[in-house]
C-alpha cells in the first residue's frame, strides 16, 4: 500500500515522471517495508531493549520520507537566485542512456524536497547567530557596524558555466535586434555585497567566478557593461547602493548611466551625455528607487521586518533633478500586461529609445530620458496579469512591443542577481 501511495504521490509531484524513477521508488519501497515487517512479525520475541531500537528506527525512516511530501515545481529559486535543476531522465534526446542518471535525480531532489528553503535560512542563521555585531532576520541580516541590510539569497555567486549558459541568450536577443535594424546594449549592475562587503558578518562570500573575465566571451558580439570598478570607485565619495535597499541610488545609477552613454556616443556620435552641471541636488535619508518615485524606508528593510526603521535611516542621500525637467513629458501606462512609461523630451537626441528591464532601471529615468528625444521604459516584473515567473519570458510578452515602436537603440539593464532569468528570454 505505501509503494502505491509513494508512486502516486510523485506522478503527482512532477509534471512529466520517469518511469525509471517510479520503478525504483516501487523497489525500494516494497524493500523497506519488507524489512520492517519482517522485524515486527518477530516483535513478542525481542527484548525490551531491542523493541526500543527497532521503533527508533522505524520513526527516524518514517521521518526521511519528509522531504517527498512535497517537491518544488519552481524553475528558479528565489532564495538562491538560480536556476532549480530539471527532472531528470533515463534516456538522452537521441535515445542513448543517460549515464548521470543518478547524478541528475541527485541534484532534483537535492534542489526541490520539502522543507528546502528553511533548511537553507536555518544553516545562514546557526552560522552567524553568534556574531553580535549582527541583527539576524528570517530573509536577511543587518551589520550594526555600518547599517547595511542584506538578503541571505544575494550572496549566491554563479559558476562559470552558469554564467556561460545564461548569458548565451544575449547572443540570441543580440541577433534579434540585429535583424530590425535595433543597437542593443546590456548593462549589468554589480552585487551589492562585492561594492559593500559585510564587516560583521562570518558568512563566507562564496568566490567570485571573476566574472569580467567570463563575459569576454560575450563581449565580442554584444555591448556588454559590468561598471564594478566604477562602482568602487564612486563608492569612495557617495553611496552607490542604498543601506536598507538593494536598489543603486541616482549616485550610483549615474555611475552606470555615464559608462553605458560612452559607449553608446561611439555609435551615435550626435548624442549628448549629461555631466553634474546638468543637475540640481537634494537630500533626503529615505530610499527613492521603484517606479511611483516617492520616498520610502527601503524594501531590503521591510521585508526583512525592521521595526525601528527610523534608527538605521541616518544616511543623507543625493538625489538628482535635472534643471530642465518641466519640459520633459511622461506618459504612465499601468494595466494587465503592460506597465510602461513614455518620455518626450523636445531638447533630447533625436533618435527612438527602449528601456528595458526590472526595477533597477527606475534611477535610471532620471537620465536617459533627457538624454534622447523619444523614450519608452517597459517595466519587465511587478507586472499586473504576470506571475514573477512568466515575467521572465520578456521576448514573449514584450517582443511585439518592442517592434511596433520601431527603436533606433534598446537599452537592456538587469542586476547581477538576474542573470539567471536570462534562459527565459525566449522562452514561449
Amino acid at each position: 500500500m505505501l509503494t502505491i501511495i509513494l508512486t502516486v504521490f510523485f506522478c503527482l509531484n512532477v509534471e512529466k515522471p520517469d518511469s525509471f524513477i517510479i520503478f525504483s521508488i516501487g523497489v525500494l519501497s516494497f524493500l523497506l517495508i519488507y524489512k520492517l515487517t519482517s522485524y515486527l512479525v518477530d516483535f513478542k520475541n525481542i527484548k525490551h531493549k531491542s523493541r526500543i531500537e527497532i521503533i527508533f528506527l522505524t520513526i527516524f525512516f518514517t521521518m526521511l520520507f519528509i522531504p517527498m511530501l512535497h517537491i518544488d515545481k519552481s524553475e528558479i529559486s528565489e532564495q538562491e537566485n538560480r536556476i532549480l535543476a530539471k527532472p531528470a531522465k533515463i534516456f538522452n534526446k537521441n535515445g542513448s542512456i543517460n549515464y548521470d542518471f543518478g547524478k541528475n535525480v541527485n541534484e532534483w531532489f537535492n534542489d526541490r524536497f520539502n522543507y528546502r528553503e528553511k533548511l537553507i535560512a536555518l544553516n545562514g542563521f546557526m552560522t552567524i547567530s553568534t556574531n553580535k555585531n549582527l541583527e539576524i532576520k528570517k530573509d536577511g541580516f543587518i551589520d550594526k557596524q555600518t547599517g547595511f541590510m542584506y538578503y541571505y539569497r544575494n550572496f549566491y555567486r554563479y559558476s562559470p558555466n552558469e554564467i556561460k549558459i545564461n548569458l548565451a541568450q544575449l547572443l540570441k536577443l543580440n541577433e534579434f535586434c540585429n535583424e530590425n535594424g535595433i543597437k542593443l546594449y546590456v548593462l549589468i549592475t554589480p552585487p551589492k555585497d562585492e561594492i559593500y562587503p559585510p564587516k560583521s558578518s562570518v558568512i563566507k562570500l562564496q568566490e567570485n567566478t571573476n566574472f569580467e573575465e567570463q563575459i569576454k566571451g560575450v563581449k565580442g558580439e554584444v555591448k556588454i557593461f559590468y561598471p564594478i570598478d566604477e562602482f568602487r570607485e564612486a563608492a569612495k565619495n557617495n553611496y552607490v547602493y542604498f543601506k536598507t535597499d538593494d536598489h543603486w541610488t541616482d549616485d550610483g545609477a549615474f555611475e552606470g548611466y555615464k559608462v553605458l552613454m560612452n559607449e553608446i556616443k561611439k555609435d551615435f556620435p550626435g548624442v549628448n551625455v549629461l555631466t553634474d552641471k546638468n543637475y540640481n541636488y537634494s537630500y533626503n535619508k529615505r530610499i527613492r528607487c521603484d517606479w511611483e518615485r516617492n520616498y520610502s524606508y527601503g524594501r531590503t528593510a521591510t521585508k526583512l521586518g525592521v521595526f525601528d526603521l527610523d534608527k538605521y535611516h541616518d544616511t543623507d542621500y543625493r538625489y538628482f533633478k535635472h534643471k530642465d525637467s518641466e519640459n520633459l513629458k511622461v506618459k504612465i501606462e499601468h494595466k494587465p500586461m503592460h506597465r510602461e512609461k513614455e518620455y518626450f523630451y523636445p531638447k533630447g537626441a533625436d533618435y527612438k529609445v527602449i528601456l528595458l528591464g526590472t526595477s533597477q532601471n527606475e534611477n535610471l529615468t532620471e537620465f536617459i530620458p533627457y538624454t534622447f528625444k523619444y523614450v519608452k521604459r517597459i517595466r519587465t516584473n511587478n507586472v499586473k496579469g504576470l506571475s514573477d515567473g512568466e515575467s521572465t519570458k520578456i521576448i514573449k510578452y514584450w517582443g511585439n512591443d518592442i517592434l511596433e515602436y520601431k527603436p533606433d537603440i534598446l537599452i537592456f539593464c538587469i542586476t547581477y542577481d538576474n542573470i539567471r532569468r536570462l534562459l527565459y528570454l525566449f522562452k514561449d
